[in-house]
């Protein structure tokens, strides 16, 4: 099964910071979680509610 990531544009600015926070290979291997199944757990999700209902999120520090 194909999945697709979609980014914020905050996620994007973001992005930039995680080499400079430490926290890039853990931001890798989430996102290699994600292309396999984004249901997957460990680690956790949340729905999120708003504008952005339908969508996910994950936390990389945690």
């Amino acid at each position: 099964m194909n999945w697709t990531l979609v980014f914020t544009a905050q996620a994007k600015k973001d992005a930039k910071k995680l080499a400079s926070s430490g926290l890039k290979a853990q931001a890798q291997r989430l996102l290699d979680v994600l292309a396999a199944n984004p249901y997957q757990t460990p680690p956790r999700y949340e729905k999120l509610v708003g504008n952005l209902a339908g969508a996910y999120s994950r936390r990389i520090n945690i």
